[in-house]
């Protein structure tokens, strides 16, 4: 007999439909995921909507309060409603009343039992063709033939969600179960522009675990939803009261976690602990190099943490880098409460720190290889885990230094990814630094870098007061790498100026100084900027001498993402000359290479090229939505250029054609729509329209009548540059549902790929 439900099953709806149809096609299924990730909820609501398809019984066994293996047996003949056949328990499986009956077995909370449960399991399945078995556990129990569904947390509010209302927040699984437990605690709850933000936030935080959620919402007695959220830094001792359960495990978010921690080896407890000093994820190697020692052996690590996966305590979530392992927020505060008990935590925040520096100074290796590629994804991958190593080195007594050159050996991460955030790392790092020698050789290096970012964001005064005084410093010390790149920075400075004479003496300098040090990332960006400057002089064939044999030298090393910039430049040189085709081309080669560095900065900058090449051939439209766009890509990565050399007059010059041209209300349109695409789309964009020296790609002739409302409305998040995924999410829709509809979408216009459907809208609202 099934326990009866006491309060609403919401949510799940995927989920339920995925479990029903693998337990029609599997006689085991195992119903995976950390503790409180609603496991029991949707194995029972799946029962009572099959119980009709199990003529010969539907069964429940909660096993959570059973310590002893031996007693399955009569627990699960208990709950069959059968008699004890001698004066002693059942010590056999009730095998002869299962013989003939098509019935299902719900065998709750197993991880405890795992072994017993296997073996229980496997006999029952032997002895009765007609039963299926719906496990919940932990981990799964380990048999042939066993399926695994893995539960994940509720759908919560995409970040930012500030702005959303009320009816689409209540689309999420987690707000809707938060509103819904609150209501029943205190009835005058409501969901409102008052309280969404303070709700969107709680189930982001909570990561969308049923009972973190259910338990929080009780807290509505006392407290407001802005209180509650407000707290969540301190979950473990907030959600600890709920309502009266037989299961103590579900009154208190601590006695979940605990309850799995307890279950572990000593070995497991010890890696969940020093695992958690990893933000964002972790590879392999990283977990090897941080966590083992004497009592943590390597060769130990593979066992321990397939374990801690098949128990749900860590969760395999690879990316375009490879394996990698991630875990729930909430496990992971619980486990670093644990390591701070050990009295290990400084140690392993301190190999943590250690093995970020060894990984950016591997990484600033390799940018001068054919790695760039490589070393861009992964340090995307591992931003969290920089972060964190900065944090560490800024607020721990005389770390400064070696945070200091970590954040300086990153220098290409910060220029293609984070401009923002690197310049903020080293200015904190700069003023934390004490005195010394070492400090000093750490500020020089420091300093040419805060220069270099601010003059990123458009600070040309704070890039040439930090250039000079790095450049001081470098020469004082012997330290030519440091005055190489301060030499540069101030080159950048004096482009800024339009001094140009001064600008190529300066970049000429650092260029012949990254020659001397053998610094060829440093050597091809001081060429790119000088080739420039030649181009300002009226110097242009100089200037395209200069760029060629290191644009080759690029490409044979295969460093691309140095090699878009000497293109952009080029390509820029090719302007000047008049041959706007050849402009063009190389400007779409360089957004091209910029699908796997999505590198803003060149993005924004072709963007604009573009933009002035559009302003020559008179396409006012194009200029219009080019100049929005490349206004969105960086204002939103805090990038400001049009200081640097004539890049502010051809700004204004396209800008002001293009009013003109347009007027200010069909301006503002074009513009707008540029704005709002992502740096993805308007790539796609731009590489599906043909130059006039490419053919032309087939003509979308369809009429905006043949798709309907919401296909539309996915056209036009096609063209934003959203997955098929995202716009589920986005939509609150299923997954399969998008999909469903962009393939309609791609037949009705007679386009083969989302490119055409992009170029489809961005042409049919520009018309």
């Amino acid at each position: 007999m099934l326990p009866a439900e006491l309060t609403p099953f919401i949510g799940r709806r995927k989920e339920a439909t995925e479990v029903r149809r693998l337990l029609e096609s599997s006689r085991l299924l195992t119903l995976t995921g950390p503790g409180g990730i609603g496991k029991t909820r949707l194995a029972l609501h799946t029962a009572r909507k099959r119980h009709r398809a199990f003529p010969g019984g539907v069964w429940y066994v909660d096993l959570s309060t059973l310590t002893d293996p031996s007693l399955l047996p009569q627990t699960v003949s208990a709950a069959m409603g059968l008699p004890d056949v001698s004066t002693t328990s059942r010590t056999e499986p009730p095998t002869d009343h299962l013989a003939g009956r098509q019935g299902l077995l719900v065998l709750d909370n197993c991880e405890h039992l795992v072994d017993g449960c296997a073996h229980l399991a496997r006999t029952l399945l032997r002895a009765s063709e007609g039963l299926r078995i719906l496990a919940t556990s932990r981990q799964p129990l380990g048999l042939e033939g066993e399926q695994i569904f893995q539960v994940p947390p509720l759908t919560v509010p995409l970040e930012p969600s500030a702005g959303e209302p009320a009816e689409v927040l209540m689309r999420y699984e987690s707000v809707s179960l938060f509103v819904s437990r609150a209501q029943a605690v205190f009835p005058e709850f409501r969901l409102d522009a008052d309280t969404c933000p303070a709700v969107a936030r709680l189930c982001r935080d909570l990561e969308g675990i049923p009972l973190a959620i259910e338990l929080a919402a009780v807290r509505m007695r006392s407290l407001s939803v802005a209180q509650i959220a407000a707290r969540l830094d301190d979950r473990f001792k907030l959600l600890t009261i709920g309502h009266r359960a037989h299961d103590t495990r579900q009154t208190s978010l601590t006695a979940m976690v605990e309850w799995s921690y307890d279950l572990l080896d000593p070995l497991d407890r010890t890696l969940w602990a020093r695992l958690t000093v990893f933000a964002g994820g972790f590879d392999l190697a990283a977990a090897e190099a941080v966590c083992c020692d004497d009592d943590l052996p390597a060769e130990e690590l593979l066992d321990r943490l397939h374990s801690l996966v098949e128990k749900s305590i860590v969760i395999r979530d690879d990316d375009s880098t490879g394996v990698r392992y991630c875990m729930l927020d909430t496990l992971r505060q619980f486990g670093r409460g644990r390591l701070d008990e050990s009295g290990e935590l400084e140690m392993i925040r301190a190999r943590h720190r250690d093995w970020c520096g060894a990984l950016a100074s591997q990484a600033t290796t390799g940018w001068a290889e054919s790695e760039q590629r490589h070393w861009s994804r992964r340090l995307r991958s591992e931003r969290h885990n920089l972060r964190a190593a900065i944090e560490y080195c800024l607020t721990t007594p005389n770390e400064a230094v070696s945070g200091l050159h970590l954040t300086a050996d990153l220098w290409p991460f910060w220029l293609a990814h984070a401009v923002g955030e690197g310049r903020r790392h080293v200015e904190r790092l700069l003023a934390a630094l004490p005195r010394g020698a070492a400090a000093d050789a750490a500020r020089a290096r420091g300093l040419w870098l805060a220069g270099w970012l601010g003059f990123y964001q458009g600070d040309v005064e704070a890039a040439r007061r930090h250039g000079q005084e790095s450049r001081a410093l470098a020469e004082r010390l012997g330290d030519d790498r440091s005055r190489a790149y301060a030499t540069y920075v101030l080159g950048l400075s004096a482009a800024c100026d339009h001094d140009y004479p001064e600008a190529r003496s300066l970049l000429s300098a650092a260029r012949d100084h990254h020659e001397v040090t053998g610094d060829l990332p440093g050597r091809w960006l001081a060429t790119a900027d000088l080739a420039g400057v030649l181009g300002v002089l009226g110097e242009i064939d100089a200037g395209v001498e200069l760029c060629g044999p290191v644009i080759e030298q690029c490409a044979r090393r295969g460093a691309r993402w140095n090699q878009s910039y000497l293109l952009w430049v080029l390509a820029d040189l090719r302007r000047r000359q008049g041959d706007l085709d050849e402009a063009t081309r190389l400007l779409k080669e360089i957004l091209d290479i910029n699908r796997d560095f999505e590198d803003p900065t060149v993005i924004g900058a072709c963007l604009e090229s573009l933009s002035w090449v559009a302003t020559r051939r008179t396409e006012a439209a194009s200029v219009a939505w080019l100049l929005g766009a490349a206004h969105a890509t960086w204002g939103k990565a805090g990038i400001s250029l049009l200081r640097y050399a004539t890049w502010g007059e051809e700004h204004t010059n396209a800008c002001e054609y293009a009013r003109e041209s347009l007027g200010e209300a069909a301006f503002e349109e074009a513009y707008q729509r540029g704005a709002r695409m992502t740096p993805t789309a308007t790539i796609d964009h731009v590489l599906a329209k043909p130059t006039k020296a490419s053919p032309r790609e087939p003509r979308v002739t369809a009429n905006v009548e043949q798709l309907t409302p919401r296909e539309l409305e996915i056209a036009e998040l096609i063209t934003e540059g959203l997955t098929n995924k995202k716009i589920a999410q986005r939509l609150i829709i299923a997954q399969r549902t998008a999909e469903g509809h962009v393939e309609r979408i791609l037949r009705k216009l007679g386009c083969t790929s989302r490119a055409q459907v992009a170029a489809w809208w961005t042409s049919r609202t520009a018309s």
